[in-house]
Protein backbone atom coordinates (compact mmCIF):
# COMPACT_ATOMS: atom_id res chain seq x y z
CA UNK A 1 0.00 0.00 0.00
CA UNK A 2 1.08 3.55 -0.94
CA UNK A 3 0.47 6.85 -0.56
CA UNK A 4 -0.85 9.31 -3.17
CA UNK A 5 -1.70 12.89 -2.54
CA UNK A 6 -4.22 14.60 -5.37
CA UNK A 7 -3.67 18.10 -5.97
CA UNK A 8 -6.98 20.27 -6.98
CA UNK A 9 -7.08 23.58 -7.69
CA UNK A 10 -10.53 25.70 -6.35
CA UNK A 11 -11.46 28.42 -8.29
CA UNK A 12 -13.47 30.64 -6.07
CA UNK A 13 -16.38 32.42 -8.33
CA UNK A 14 -17.95 34.29 -5.86
CA UNK A 15 -17.50 34.88 -1.60
CA UNK A 16 -21.12 33.74 -0.37
CA UNK A 17 -23.22 35.93 1.72
CA UNK A 18 -22.05 37.16 5.11
CA UNK A 19 -24.65 35.04 6.83
CA UNK A 20 -23.27 31.92 5.01
CA UNK A 21 -19.59 32.73 6.15
CA UNK A 22 -20.65 33.26 9.76
CA UNK A 23 -22.35 29.77 10.18
CA UNK A 24 -19.93 27.77 8.16
CA UNK A 25 -17.74 29.82 6.45
CA UNK A 26 -16.53 30.46 3.01
CA UNK A 27 -16.10 28.32 -0.04
CA UNK A 28 -12.43 27.58 0.99
CA UNK A 29 -13.88 26.05 3.92
CA UNK A 30 -16.87 24.03 2.67
CA UNK A 31 -15.84 22.16 -0.75
CA UNK A 32 -12.83 21.04 0.99
CA UNK A 33 -15.25 19.83 3.89
CA UNK A 34 -17.80 17.76 0.87
CA UNK A 35 -14.63 16.26 -0.54
CA UNK A 36 -13.15 15.34 2.43
CA UNK A 37 -16.44 13.84 3.89
CA UNK A 38 -16.91 11.89 0.87
CA UNK A 39 -12.90 10.68 0.65
CA UNK A 40 -13.52 9.03 4.15
CA UNK A 41 -16.97 7.33 3.02
CA UNK A 42 -15.11 5.42 0.48
CA UNK A 43 -14.56 1.98 1.46
CA UNK A 44 -11.09 0.51 0.15
CA UNK A 45 -9.25 -2.66 0.14
CA UNK A 46 -5.90 -2.77 2.46
CA UNK A 47 -4.29 -2.80 -0.64
CA UNK A 48 -5.26 0.24 -2.08
CA UNK A 49 -3.15 3.38 -1.92
CA UNK A 50 -4.22 5.98 0.97
CA UNK A 51 -5.27 9.43 -0.35
CA UNK A 52 -5.08 12.78 0.66
CA UNK A 53 -6.78 15.91 -1.03
CA UNK A 54 -4.36 19.06 -1.40
CA UNK A 55 -7.02 21.83 -2.04
CA UNK A 56 -5.62 25.52 -2.69
CA UNK A 57 -8.03 28.22 -3.70
CA UNK A 58 -7.31 30.51 -6.34
CA UNK A 59 -9.60 33.94 -6.24
CA UNK A 60 -10.55 34.05 -9.78
CA UNK A 61 -12.43 37.18 -9.28
CA UNK A 62 -9.02 38.78 -8.49
CA UNK A 63 -7.92 36.79 -11.45
CA UNK A 64 -5.35 34.84 -9.45
CA UNK A 65 -4.75 31.54 -11.31
CA UNK A 66 -2.67 28.62 -10.90
CA UNK A 67 0.82 29.12 -13.29
CA UNK A 68 1.24 27.83 -16.58
CA UNK A 69 4.42 26.35 -15.48
CA UNK A 70 2.82 24.21 -13.22
CA UNK A 71 0.00 23.03 -15.41
CA UNK A 72 2.34 22.07 -18.10
CA UNK A 73 4.23 20.34 -15.17
CA UNK A 74 1.23 18.37 -13.98
CA UNK A 75 0.89 19.30 -10.81
CA UNK A 76 -2.35 20.41 -10.50
CA UNK A 77 -4.17 17.01 -11.24
CA UNK A 78 -7.85 18.74 -11.94
CA UNK A 79 -9.30 22.27 -11.30
CA UNK A 80 -13.00 22.82 -9.53
CA UNK A 81 -15.01 25.45 -10.62
CA UNK A 82 -17.39 27.18 -7.59
CA UNK A 83 -20.68 28.23 -7.79
CA UNK A 84 -21.31 32.25 -7.86
CA UNK A 85 -24.38 34.61 -7.81
CA UNK A 86 -22.99 35.83 -10.67
CA UNK A 87 -24.14 35.25 -14.47
CA UNK A 88 -21.75 33.04 -16.33
CA UNK A 89 -22.87 35.16 -19.59
CA UNK A 90 -21.94 38.48 -18.11
CA UNK A 91 -19.50 40.40 -20.24
CA UNK A 92 -16.82 41.53 -17.65
CA UNK A 93 -13.13 41.07 -17.17
CA UNK A 94 -12.82 38.86 -14.48
CA UNK A 95 -16.27 36.52 -16.15
CA UNK A 96 -14.34 36.56 -19.64
CA UNK A 97 -11.25 35.31 -18.52
CA UNK A 98 -12.47 32.68 -16.52
CA UNK A 99 -13.98 31.65 -19.83
CA UNK A 100 -10.91 32.00 -21.36
CA UNK A 101 -8.47 29.97 -19.00
CA UNK A 102 -11.08 27.37 -18.85
CA UNK A 103 -11.20 26.69 -22.98
CA UNK A 104 -7.40 27.23 -22.56
CA UNK A 105 -6.80 24.95 -20.18
CA UNK A 106 -8.92 21.91 -22.16
CA UNK A 107 -7.28 22.07 -25.19
CA UNK A 108 -3.69 22.52 -23.73
CA UNK A 109 -3.68 20.48 -20.79
CA UNK A 110 -5.64 17.70 -21.58
CA UNK A 111 -5.20 15.37 -18.68
CA UNK A 112 -5.93 18.24 -15.89
CA UNK A 113 -9.85 17.11 -15.00
CA UNK A 114 -12.09 19.90 -15.35
CA UNK A 115 -15.18 19.84 -12.84
CA UNK A 116 -17.81 22.42 -12.59
CA UNK A 117 -20.44 22.99 -9.83
CA UNK A 118 -23.31 24.91 -10.66
CA UNK A 119 -22.02 28.48 -11.54
CA UNK A 120 -19.37 26.36 -12.67
CA UNK A 121 -20.80 24.24 -15.04
CA UNK A 122 -22.14 26.90 -16.98
CA UNK A 123 -18.74 28.81 -17.43
CA UNK A 124 -17.32 25.77 -18.43
CA UNK A 125 -20.21 25.56 -21.21
CA UNK A 126 -20.05 28.71 -21.96
CA UNK A 127 -16.20 28.36 -22.72
CA UNK A 128 -17.10 25.64 -24.84
CA UNK A 129 -19.45 27.54 -26.90
CA UNK A 130 -22.73 26.24 -25.20
CA UNK A 131 -25.79 28.73 -24.94
CA UNK A 132 -26.39 30.10 -21.16
CA UNK A 133 -29.11 32.09 -20.36
CA UNK A 134 -31.42 33.05 -17.77
CA UNK A 135 -33.82 30.63 -17.06
CA UNK A 136 -37.68 30.88 -18.24
CA UNK A 137 -39.26 28.60 -15.83
CA UNK A 138 -37.60 31.01 -12.63
CA UNK A 139 -35.43 29.38 -10.21
CA UNK A 140 -34.49 25.89 -8.80
CA UNK A 141 -34.42 26.08 -4.40
CA UNK A 142 -33.99 23.50 -2.50
CA UNK A 143 -33.39 19.54 -3.17
CA UNK A 144 -34.32 18.61 -6.60
CA UNK A 145 -34.88 14.83 -8.25
CA UNK A 146 -32.87 14.83 -11.32
CA UNK A 147 -34.17 11.87 -13.87
CA UNK A 148 -30.18 10.75 -15.19
CA UNK A 149 -29.78 10.06 -18.27
CA UNK A 150 -28.24 6.83 -19.01
CA UNK A 151 -24.53 8.67 -19.23
CA UNK A 152 -25.58 9.98 -15.82
CA UNK A 153 -26.51 6.72 -14.25
CA UNK A 154 -22.85 5.43 -15.57
CA UNK A 155 -20.63 8.53 -14.40
CA UNK A 156 -22.62 9.36 -11.24
CA UNK A 157 -22.96 5.77 -9.51
CA UNK A 158 -26.38 5.25 -10.42
CA UNK A 159 -26.40 2.12 -12.85
CA UNK A 160 -28.75 0.25 -10.07
CA UNK A 161 -32.20 1.19 -8.71
CA UNK A 162 -34.54 4.28 -10.25
CA UNK A 163 -31.64 6.42 -11.22
CA UNK A 164 -32.68 9.36 -9.25
CA UNK A 165 -30.19 11.97 -8.24
CA UNK A 166 -31.59 14.03 -5.26
CA UNK A 167 -28.87 17.38 -5.60
CA UNK A 168 -29.18 21.12 -4.12
CA UNK A 169 -30.80 23.67 -6.45
CA UNK A 170 -30.33 27.14 -5.79
CA UNK A 171 -30.21 28.77 -9.27
CA UNK A 172 -31.96 30.52 -11.84
CA UNK A 173 -29.07 30.75 -14.77
CA UNK A 174 -29.18 27.46 -17.13
CA UNK A 175 -27.53 25.61 -19.35
CA UNK A 176 -29.81 25.92 -22.98
CA UNK A 177 -28.15 22.64 -24.34
CA UNK A 178 -24.90 21.15 -24.14
CA UNK A 179 -21.61 22.81 -25.74
CA UNK A 180 -20.62 21.22 -29.63
CA UNK A 181 -18.10 18.19 -30.08
CA UNK A 182 -14.75 18.85 -28.66
CA UNK A 183 -12.26 17.31 -30.59
CA UNK A 184 -14.47 14.24 -31.64
CA UNK A 185 -15.71 13.77 -28.21
CA UNK A 186 -19.77 14.46 -27.55
CA UNK A 187 -20.80 16.23 -24.41
CA UNK A 188 -23.64 14.32 -22.98
CA UNK A 189 -26.20 15.63 -20.92
CA UNK A 190 -26.21 13.75 -17.34
CA UNK A 191 -29.68 14.51 -16.40
CA UNK A 192 -33.04 16.93 -16.21
CA UNK A 193 -35.66 18.07 -14.36
CA UNK A 194 -39.29 19.87 -15.15
CA UNK A 195 -37.03 23.18 -15.07
CA UNK A 196 -33.72 22.92 -16.51
CA UNK A 197 -33.02 20.20 -19.14
CA UNK A 198 -29.30 20.16 -18.81
CA UNK A 199 -28.65 19.24 -14.98
CA UNK A 200 -24.85 18.12 -15.76
CA UNK A 201 -22.30 17.48 -18.70
CA UNK A 202 -19.93 14.94 -19.02
CA UNK A 203 -17.29 14.68 -21.73
CA UNK A 204 -14.85 11.24 -22.25
CA UNK A 205 -11.20 10.74 -22.91
CA UNK A 206 -11.15 9.00 -26.20
CA UNK A 207 -9.37 6.18 -23.94
CA UNK A 208 -11.07 5.07 -20.60
CA UNK A 209 -8.50 5.70 -17.61
CA UNK A 210 -5.61 8.12 -18.73
CA UNK A 211 -3.09 8.63 -16.02
CA UNK A 212 -3.44 12.03 -13.99
CA UNK A 213 -0.79 14.84 -14.26
CA UNK A 214 0.54 13.77 -11.19
CA UNK A 215 1.26 10.11 -12.02
CA UNK A 216 3.10 11.34 -15.03
CA UNK A 217 4.39 15.20 -14.64
CA UNK A 218 2.80 16.22 -17.41
CA UNK A 219 -0.89 17.66 -18.61
CA UNK A 220 0.02 16.38 -22.05
CA UNK A 221 -2.66 13.38 -22.93
CA UNK A 222 -1.70 9.74 -22.28
CA UNK A 223 -3.94 7.45 -23.63
CA UNK A 224 -3.66 4.80 -20.93
CA UNK A 225 -2.78 4.68 -17.23
CA UNK A 226 0.92 3.58 -16.42
CA UNK A 227 -0.09 2.29 -12.96
CA UNK A 228 -0.16 -1.44 -12.56
CA UNK A 229 -3.86 -3.00 -12.52
CA UNK A 230 -2.92 -3.87 -8.66
CA UNK A 231 -2.70 -0.51 -7.78
CA UNK A 232 -6.46 0.25 -8.58
CA UNK A 233 -9.72 -1.68 -8.57
CA UNK A 234 -11.47 -0.13 -11.15
CA UNK A 235 -11.60 1.95 -13.39
CA UNK A 236 -14.82 3.02 -12.85
CA UNK A 237 -16.80 4.22 -15.71
CA UNK A 238 -16.16 8.11 -14.18
CA UNK A 239 -12.29 7.65 -14.97
CA UNK A 240 -12.29 8.03 -18.30
CA UNK A 241 -14.34 11.63 -17.94
CA UNK A 242 -12.09 14.87 -19.00
CA UNK A 243 -14.91 17.14 -17.89
CA UNK A 244 -17.64 16.95 -15.42
CA UNK A 245 -20.06 19.27 -14.53
CA UNK A 246 -23.21 19.94 -12.28
CA UNK A 247 -26.01 22.57 -12.07
CA UNK A 248 -27.11 21.53 -8.47
CA UNK A 249 -24.76 22.07 -5.21
CA UNK A 250 -23.49 18.74 -3.92
CA UNK A 251 -21.03 20.64 -1.65
CA UNK A 252 -24.24 21.91 0.21
CA UNK A 253 -26.73 21.03 3.32
CA UNK A 254 -30.18 22.30 4.84
CA UNK A 255 -28.05 24.96 6.45
CA UNK A 256 -26.54 26.20 3.99
CA UNK A 257 -29.67 26.28 1.27
CA UNK A 258 -31.89 27.68 3.99
CA UNK A 259 -29.40 30.93 4.80
CA UNK A 260 -28.97 31.46 1.06
CA UNK A 261 -32.50 31.48 0.80
CA UNK A 262 -32.94 33.75 3.82
CA UNK A 263 -30.35 36.03 2.38
CA UNK A 264 -32.26 36.30 -1.49
CA UNK A 265 -35.12 37.16 0.10
CA UNK A 266 -33.88 40.20 2.00
CA UNK A 267 -32.01 41.19 -1.52
CA UNK A 268 -36.01 41.07 -2.84
CA UNK A 269 -35.37 38.07 -5.72
CA UNK A 270 -37.41 35.57 -3.24
CA UNK A 271 -40.56 35.85 -1.77
CA UNK A 272 -44.30 34.03 -1.44
CA UNK A 273 -44.65 30.57 -2.44
CA UNK A 274 -41.45 30.26 -4.31
CA UNK A 275 -39.20 31.04 -0.60
CA UNK A 276 -41.64 28.39 1.09
CA UNK A 277 -40.90 26.14 -1.13
CA UNK A 278 -37.69 26.23 -1.51
CA UNK A 279 -37.27 26.31 2.22
CA UNK A 280 -39.55 23.35 2.29
CA UNK A 281 -37.18 21.80 -0.59
CA UNK A 282 -34.20 22.23 1.66
CA UNK A 283 -34.94 19.95 4.15
CA UNK A 284 -35.05 17.44 1.83
CA UNK A 285 -32.66 14.04 1.73
CA UNK A 286 -29.96 14.57 -0.85
CA UNK A 287 -26.94 12.55 -2.04
CA UNK A 288 -24.34 15.04 -1.47
CA UNK A 289 -21.85 12.47 -0.18
CA UNK A 290 -22.58 10.03 -3.05
CA UNK A 291 -21.71 12.74 -5.56
CA UNK A 292 -18.51 13.51 -3.77
CA UNK A 293 -17.64 9.81 -3.67
CA UNK A 294 -18.44 10.18 -7.82
CA UNK A 295 -16.54 13.13 -7.93
CA UNK A 296 -13.49 11.70 -6.46
CA UNK A 297 -13.83 8.57 -8.18
CA UNK A 298 -13.11 10.51 -11.42
CA UNK A 299 -9.61 11.24 -9.72
CA UNK A 300 -9.14 7.52 -9.16
CA UNK A 301 -10.20 6.70 -5.74
CA UNK A 302 -12.68 4.16 -6.32
CA UNK A 303 -14.15 2.05 -3.78
CA UNK A 304 -13.18 -1.46 -3.12
CA UNK A 305 -15.30 -4.21 -5.55
CA UNK A 306 -16.49 -7.54 -4.83
CA UNK A 307 -17.93 -10.29 -6.51
CA UNK A 308 -21.37 -8.25 -5.74
CA UNK A 309 -19.82 -5.13 -7.05
CA UNK A 310 -18.95 -1.91 -5.66
CA UNK A 311 -19.02 -1.35 -2.05
CA UNK A 312 -21.36 1.82 -0.68
CA UNK A 313 -22.27 3.05 -4.03
CA UNK A 314 -25.67 3.31 -2.82
CA UNK A 315 -27.89 5.29 -0.47
CA UNK A 316 -29.24 9.18 -0.27
CA UNK A 317 -27.47 11.36 1.82
CA UNK A 318 -24.47 8.81 2.48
Amino acid sequence: MGHKTLSIALLLADTPPAAVVAKRGDYKRIYPQWLNHALSSIPRHAWQDTVELDIIPFDVVQQHYPEEGQLKDGIWDAVIVTGSASSAYADVPWTNKLSCWLKHTAYEHPLVRIIGICYGHQIIARALDAPVKLNEHGFELGVYEVELSDEGKEYLGYEHGEGIMRIHQVHRDIVASAPPDFQGQTFENLGSTSRCSVQGLALRYPTDAPPLPSAVSSSDYIAFDISSVEDSSGPAPSRSLHILTLQGHPEFDAEIVETLIDARTEMGLIQGDLRREGLERAKREHDGARIGRAVLAMLGVEAKRTEEGTVGDGGVGV
